[in-house]
């Protein structure tokens, strides 16, 4: 190896004398009323060399220049977490006309100032009015509807903009705009999220077809991944047992039942079916189904987690339109009645079956 590089060092060597050697003649350059005579081979090595410096230190001074670009970017990053919101809004200033930064300085204007509001017309990606809708749809669906539809008409290819505005959708119970958006979200979303995706458009045709009744809808259920709600509509039909079976093997069973009931769709057929599932069924989803059937001659076995349905045992069935049986595994917010889409947070399939204190302790194999 080390001869090798004498050998190439003395080639490089006899090359340089012999280009000296051959281009001695002297060679003209001029500029405005300057010029100069300078031997050839001078001429072409300053060319070479100035070819090659210029693009070095144009290269040294950008690098150095994204160096202290990346510098403040931690520093916003470091200052942002830890909360110090005021020094980091001094920092944001400098990248303000960037869009993938709008949604930090929406949080701290919201934050420091208690309006999330932003110059939307700085921007083009749409990225913006998501993160501005993001803080905007508990105070009004409406505004946030606006803000995600101008999003997505920024920039199309904008999957939380599209997930978002499908939600709002659902919410609105403007089916067919939800089901357009969805099947766009299956075509963009990543492998690994694909599942929740497709039961969300099990979801979605379910609450479609029981609020339009769309056969179209139905037929394509059956061959869907099961979420809650479809499996609560596809179990009251014939065939229902297999779909209450896989249910049960997803452990989405006492919401399944739940559902049923509070859309109507438990046959006397099927009161008897679910109840061959009760060692996978909560003592809170039995108690409280045998309340609204007057089946109280079975209320005596069940021991129920929840303290709102102990205290309406005795008040009559009326009362049971007021127990919250339901919270949103996302937010924890929780609800008197089901829906496929939290209003809170805007998740979809997110609402499970509450259980009280006594219950949550209580292994799986326990609670059913």
């Amino acid at each position: 190896m080390g001869f090798l590089k004498v050998l190439l060092g003395a080639l490089v060597v006899a090359f340089a004398v012999a280009f000296t050697y051959y281009n001695l003649q002297p060679g003209e350059v001029r500029f405005h009323n300057f010029s100069v005579k300078l031997p050839m081979f001078i001429l072409v090595f300053l060319s070479v060399g100035i070819g090659f410096i210029v693009p070095v230190i144009y290269y040294q001074l950008r690098e150095k220049a994204l160096k202290r670009r990346e510098e403040k970017i931690y520093e916003l990053l470091n200052l942002y977490w830890r909360e110090y919101l005021g020094k980091a809004l001094q920092v944001l200033r400098k990248f303000i006309t960037v869009e993938e930064f709008a949604p930090f300085y929406i949080r701290i204007k919201k934050e420091l100032e208690g309006s999330p509001d932003i110059q939307l017309d700085l921007y083009s990606k749409g990225i913006a009015e998501t993160s501005l809708a993001e803080l905007k749809f508990r105070k009004s669906l409406e505004d946030a509807k606006i803000l995600l539809e101008n999003a997505l008409g920024k920039n199309h290819k904008n999957l939380r903009a599209k997930r978002m505005l499908r939600s709002v959708y659902m919410a609105f119970k403007e089916w067919e705009k939800a089901e357009d958006l969805q099947r766009e979200v299956l075509k963009e979303i990543e492998k690994e999220r694909k599942l929740n995706e497709e039961r969300a458009l099990a979801s979605l045709l379910a609450e479609k077809y029981m609020s339009v009744k769309d056969e179209s809808a139905l037929k394509e259920l059956w061959k869907l991944p099961l979420s809650k709600t479809s499996a609560a509509l596809l179990g009251s039909m014939e065939g229902g047992e297999e779909v209450l079976e896989a249910a049960a093997n997803l452990g989405i069973l006492n919401e399944v039942v739940k559902i049923m009931e509070e859309r109507n769709l438990l046959s006397p057929k099927l009161v008897n079916l679910v109840e061959s599932y009760r060692e996978q069924l909560s003592d809170d989803v039995l108690y409280f189904l045998y309340l609204k059937l007057n089946m109280h001659d079975k209320l005596g076995e069940l021991k129920p987690t929840l303290r709102e349905l102990n205290l309406v045992k005795d008040k009559g069935r009326k009362l049971l339109s007021i127990v919250r049986m339901w919270e949103c595994d996302e937010c924890g917010k929780e609800y008197v009645r089901y829906d496929s889409v939290c209003p809170n947070c805007l998740s979809v399939n997110s609402l499970k079956v509450r259980r009280g204190e006594e219950g949550a302790r209580k292994p799986a194999k326990e609670r059913g």
